[in-house]
């Protein structure tokens, strides 16, 4: 027989209590991965459908095949970070609540209780329903953690640096855990267990059995080079090509007319999209949010399925080709500095619909509207808030701005909504953490820094990719040379990693600089010296700052406390300007 592969749809109570629901993660996986972002949407996802009593729902596929050295269990070649993810729910609701759903009963349900937790967690109290075989550590780390009855209880939060570091995935079970812990407290027991029968009973993932792991490999790189995200847009175009072929079913040669110049159309999106910087799915998504200024209630395709239902497909079509086009003029090609500071944020579907909302609708202050987008959504994210936290409010902005409301208006509901998230407080709390070089804002924040210090005459998007990179003036090496000694390990504990000695820097002068005395990073700065006969001054603002106090001699030409005060002084003055809030009581930052 042949490779083949055998599709099957199973709720999670199949999923993770059936006798064959033994997985495990194969040696060449990458370990546990996820963060506070994906882990968030898992549970949006849930928590929305739940709330929606969608009566199924799909949260997406997994890949496996018979594993080759235990035929008990299936490897999984895809899945393993929403598998794990949902194990470490189940942990988290039998340690923290043992009388889950004690005492209902309901012949409709699947009533979930300790009982069916365990089963789930580990079968007849022999057999791990889930085994990670990355690294010899990883499934006696999971085994302790998080599987051990009772081992969720007493966690403690990691710390950012540990969270952020992939190779130590324990801290990331650790931080999942605390999130559901957290997420569950929020609705309380009563609430807890609906949510969890419907989890096990209406959820659904589909689980691609296939009959070898050669082939599962290859089903999984053949999926993703097609690109599963498509498919909802293929669903969309045969839908209106169906549409066309009902409303033209007596009239053959209109029906052809009519199918040509919408696969023209179809055809001329497709190409323009090869031009910009998202896929043809995640422009519906956009145009979506657009369509409805509310939060979707059902999936892509059901959604714009029903928006489309009166409408003449090549009417849509063409609106959505101009709704394209819109896109690639107003938001991919536009030269300004503003704009490019939002794609760095993580929430682009968020303030691309509401800026193409606005141009769809002729908003009259659309450059007002980028600023406030630009505090709102960097304000959150420095607070450490997740996509939860912004999406409803970011659906209100879309509705508004079709409701017509004025700039002034949106600016006071924005304001309300970060003063009852007390959002201010949060921000400069972390702006103070000792280590903000951790953060995945740290870069984004300090390039917002470096446009405001630059005019507006033709600004250039600076790609945040490898070459880029975070410098620290005081090195994270400095014990190891002489000329820092200066530094004393109280002074470094608390300015290494602080916004007063962090800069831009490429990646050439990243290196060249990198673990060496003030006065030769200077050189490096300045692009001088034996190894920089073509090298010219960094090109970034915030750094040149640097090398002029260098050349003033201020500070004696050396390194020092004073100097990363008065450069953290500065770095506040800086956010206070670009995201309007008040650093006074932050910026005094003496040791």
């Amino acid at each position: 027989m042949g490779d083949t592969f055998n599709p099957k749809s199973l709720t999670i109570e199949q999923l993770f209590g059936n006798t064959d629901a033994l997985y495990q993660i194969p040696r060449y996986q990458r370990p546990y991965k996820w963060a506070d972002d994906q882990i968030d949407k898992l549970w949006d996802d849930i928590k929305t459908s739940y709330d929606n009593n969608d009566s199924d729902y799909f949260l997406g596929s997994i890949i496996t095949a018979k594993a080759e050295n235990d035929g008990i269990y299936f490897d999984v070649i895809d899945g393993q970070q929403r598998l794990t993810t949902l194990m470490i729910l189940f942990c988290i609701l039998r340690d923290n609540y043992p009388e889950i759903n004690n005492g209902l009963t309901d012949d409709s349900l699947i009533v979930v209780d300790k009982s069916v937790l365990e089963s789930s967690i580990i079968l007849n109290g022999k057999s791990n329903r889930l085994k990670l075989h990355m690294q010899a550590n990883h499934q006696s780390d999971f085994e302790d953690l998080i599987v051990n009855n009772g081992s969720t209880i007493n966690l403690e939060k990691p710390t950012k640096k540990q969270i952020n570091s992939d190779e130590e995935p324990q801290f990331k079970f650790i931080n999942t855990a605390l999130f559901f812990k957290s997420k569950l407290a929020e609705i309380g027991l009563t609430e807890a267990g609906k949510l969890i029968n419907y989890l096990f009973q209406k959820v659904k993932i589909i689980r691609i059995d296939c009959t070898s792991k050669v082939f599962a490999i290859k089903l999984f790189q053949v999926l993703n080079d097609r690109g599963l995200d498509l498919t909802a847009a293929d669903l969309i175009k045969s839908f209106l090509l169906e549409k066309i072929s009902q409303n033209n079913r007596n009239d053959e040669e209109n029906l052809k007319k009519k199918e040509e110049q919408f696969i023209s159309d179809w055809r001329e999106i497709e190409q323009n999209i090869k031009n910009i910087d998202i896929n043809m799915n995640d422009m519906f998504i956009i145009y979506e949010y657009y369509l409805l200024g509310s939060n979707p209630a059902k999936s892509l395709y059901e959604e714009l399925k029903n928006i489309f239902g009166k409408d003449d497909p090549i009417d849509i079509i063409k609106d959505f080709k101009d709704f394209v086009n819109l896109y690639y003029t107003e938001i991919f090609m536009k030269e300004d500095k503003d704009l490019y500071s939002l794609r760095y944020l993580r929430w682009n579907f968020y303030w691309k619909s509401i800026l193409m909302s606005a141009y769809k609708m002729k908003f009259t202050a659309i450059p007002e509207l980028i600023i406030l987008m630009r505090r709102y959504y960097y304000l959150y994210w420095i607070a450490g808030k997740t996509l939860t936290s912004i999406k409803q409010t970011s659906f209100n902005i879309i509705k508004y701005i079709k409701e017509q409301k004025s700039l002034k208006f949106i600016e006071e509901e924005l304001n309300n909504k970060l003063r009852a998230d007390r959002i201010f407080d949060s921000v400069l709390n972390n702006l103070t953490d000792d280590d903000i070089y951790s953060t995945a804002w740290c870069k984004p924040l300090f390039l917002l820094i470096e446009y405001n210090s630059t005019d507006n005459c033709k600004p250039t998007f600076i790609e945040m990719n490898r070459d880029l990179h975070i410098e620290h003036v005081l090195p994270i090496k400095y014990r190891n040379i002489k000329e820092w000694n200066h530094i004393t390990n109280s002074i470094a504990d608390k300015w290494l990693n602080s916004g007063g000695n962090l800069t831009l820097l490429s990646g050439t002068k990243n290196i060249k600089a990198s673990y060496n005395p003030f006065h030769m990073k200077m050189e490096a700065y300045k692009g001088k010296g034996l190894d920089y006969k073509n090298d010219k001054i960094t090109a970034f603002i915030i750094t040149q700052r640097i090398v002029e106090d260098y050349t003033c001699d201020k500070y004696n030409k050396e390194w020092n406390l004073n100097s990363m005060q008065d450069r953290w002084e500065w770095f506040c003055k800086e956010i206070e300007d670009i995201l309007d809030i008040d650093t006074s009581a932050i910026q005094n930052r003496v040791y």
